[in-house]
């Protein structure tokens, strides 16, 4: 940004110059007529003068749009690229649970979310993973869900049906996706990794029914126990 100010600082003195130098030789008469020869050069090369600094302006402000254009789609991949990381992380805590390696993680992922996403979006996030993290404030969950999808569509430009409707006139697939959340949300809870590894020896100790058993003691499901053991 500072060279391209430069530049124009530049060209801009450059131009006043040379006008400067014209108009001084115009009223001083070094020149005969209008006819005659040294008059047209000083035309023509006047003329190019011109003709080089208005294109040269011309092409800093072709560059300078076309940076914009770059860094704007920069900017709308790194957000993608922002929005699909937390939900992916979202997806993770509510499969997993709770613990104090995914709280680490939410907050680095609301951290993030302050750089790249939307005021808004941010905002929203953050009161959302806080949400999750809080007891009592579990049942507002799929509210703040919903709120974070919406406002991420917005920050995104993708404004739609889905952006503009009300609780009461919700799009039909974010209305059962929020509901689906507000089912899970129930089931989030808050595990310890000394909780953790006594569930996996528990589980390891099933001499039959293993699936059985974990699902009825503990709600929970082999691949859970998986993702539990490269954790603790």
């Amino acid at each position: 940004m500072i060279q391209k100010f430069k530049n124009y600082s530049i060209l801009t003195i450059i131009l006043i110059v040379f006008l400067s130098l014209f108009l001084y030789l115009f009223n001083h008469k070094f020149m005969e007529n209008d006819t005659s020869f040294s008059f047209q050069i000083v035309v023509a090369t006047m003329t190019a003068g011109l003709l080089l600094c208005l294109t040269s302006f011309i092409n800093i402000f072709q560059e300078q749009i076309e940076s914009r254009k770059e860094n704007r789609i920069k900017v709308f991949e790194r957000k993608i690229h922002f929005y699909n990381e937390a939900i992916d992380k979202l997806d993770y805590v509510f499969f997993n649970g709770i613990s104090e390696d995914t709280h680490h993680q939410l907050l680095f992922l609301v951290s993030k979310g302050m750089l790249i996403a939307s005021p808004e979006a941010a905002d929203i996030l953050a009161k959302l993973v806080l949400s999750m993290q809080d007891s009592e404030d579990k049942k507002n969950i799929h509210v703040h869900f919903k709120d974070f999808i919406i406002t991420s569509r917005k920050d995104l430009d993708l404004v739609d049906n889905i952006s503009d409707a009300t609780e009461d006139n919700f799009d039909p697939i974010l209305s059962r996706l929020e509901q689906s959340i507000k089912t899970e949300s129930r089931k989030l809870r808050y595990w310890s990794d000394e909780q953790k590894i006594n569930i996996i020896k528990d589980y390891d100790n099933q001499k039959k029914d293993k699936v059985k058993w974990l699902k009825k003691t503990h709600s929970l499901y082999p691949v859970q126990i998986s993702n539990w053991r490269k954790q603790v």
